[in-house]
């Protein structure tokens, strides 16, 4: 199992045989690994370009239309932004040191003992995992409001977006300061490189602060899930339709980043011991991870558009051009003379707001 968080990491530590700790593979080889990356990145990187378009879309219409100056649309760019660059971070250095074999002798070579170079990254990485869950927990709470407490809603949020968002940045270095002080290490395992790290502040452990967050957040995206559903059908013919298809899709966006801490709740059930002794099992789990963290990571752009018609007409500008200026003719008669009359109206603009 090659899961990459530090806490897998500390597992690691228990195991010192030659046999794992060595770059070369054991059942696999360094082409159908190399493919399996570039399959990743193949899907990844338009994905990603996508969002980072809807993203800057939403920037740029935010002064000018009126839909996009809602609150909702701060804490959607805020999510977008930290996904990008976990996904950034994960495909620029994490995955290639698990599926591109000849990082892992170049690594090795290059950081045989723990080192600070690398602890930025190390940091970095896991600040902005931490940030997402916040983030998403973000969404989730704004949905919430909206169909429960309409009228607070909208004072809370306008009032208040800008305090929760700064908020929702700085939480994640309670849980990651002990990352910023400590030099990270390189762990060899069957041709993967992992990243860990050397504890400085012993009783101090990354794996329990993810557990209680990420548990947190499960639980409360959970129930405000279910509520918000529950109440988008009750009200479904007072929500703007906007409302409704912007609330279930943060409904099926969180419903995700559920099914994903189920893996991880999953993953914590097995032993690296036993995980190391049945590698297809653990090869098995892998794929399902990465599946599920990439879902979660990156499947917003594409849930929001496909879920809200004027949202997607308006970000892609494909709604019917209605000519600038038009022209009838009328004619009238008096007195046996035909007069013309021509009546012209003013320029029209195509309106994509709500």
């Amino acid at each position: 199992m090659t899961k990459y968080y530090p806490e897998y990491l500390e597992k690691m530590e228990e195991l010192q045989d030659p046999s794992i700790r060595t770059c070369a593979y054991q059942d696999r080889t360094v082409v159908t690994q190399t493919i399996m990356y570039i399959l990743q990145l193949a899907y990844a990187l338009p994905i990603s370009i996508l969002y980072l378009f809807v993203i800057l879309k939403i920037l740029k219409a935010h002064k000018s239309e009126q839909m996009f100056s809602d609150a909702y649309f701060k804490i959607y760019v805020l999510d977008g932004v930290v996904s990008l660059i976990v996904v950034v971070l994960d495909f620029g250095l994490t995955r290639p040191l698990i599926y591109v074999n000849p990082l892992c002798y170049v690594f090795w070579n290059w950081f045989p003992k723990p080192t600070y170079i690398l602890t930025p990254y190390l940091f970095g990485f896991n600040y902005f995992q931490f940030a997402k869950i916040f983030s998403i927990s973000l969404l989730s709470a704004n949905r919430f409001t909206c169909v429960a407490y309409p009228i607070w809603h909208k004072l809370f949020w306008r009032k208040h977006t800008n305090h929760v968002i700064i908020v929702s940045m700085v939480c994640p270095v309670l849980f990651t300061w002990q990352l910023a002080i400590s030099p990270t290490r390189l762990d060899i395992y069957v041709g993967e490189a992992l990243l860990g790290y050397e504890k400085v502040v012993p009783f101090v452990r990354t794996t329990l602060f993810k557990l209680v967050v990420s548990f947190a957040a499960f639980l409360f995206i959970l129930l405000t899930n279910i509520k918000t559903y529950r109440l988008t059908k009750k009200f479904k013919n007072k929500l703007k339709n906007l409302e409704r298809s912007l609330t279930l899709s943060t409904v099926v966006i969180s419903a995700v980043f559920i099914i994903y801490i189920i893996i991880q709740a999953i993953l914590l059930i097995f032993s690296t011991s036993f995980l190391v002794e049945n590698l297809a099992f653990g090869s098995i789990l892998k794929k399902i991870e990465f599946i599920c963290n990439d879902f979660y990571l990156m499947s917003s752009p594409i849930v929001l558009l496909i879920m809200n018609k004027r949202l997607r007409s308006s970000l892609f500008k494909i709604s019917p051009e209605v000519p600038q200026n038009t022209s009838n003719t009328r004619q009238s008669s008096k007195n046996g003379d035909t007069v013309k009359i021509i009546v012209k109206s003013p320029s029209a603009k195509t309106l994509t707001m709500w």
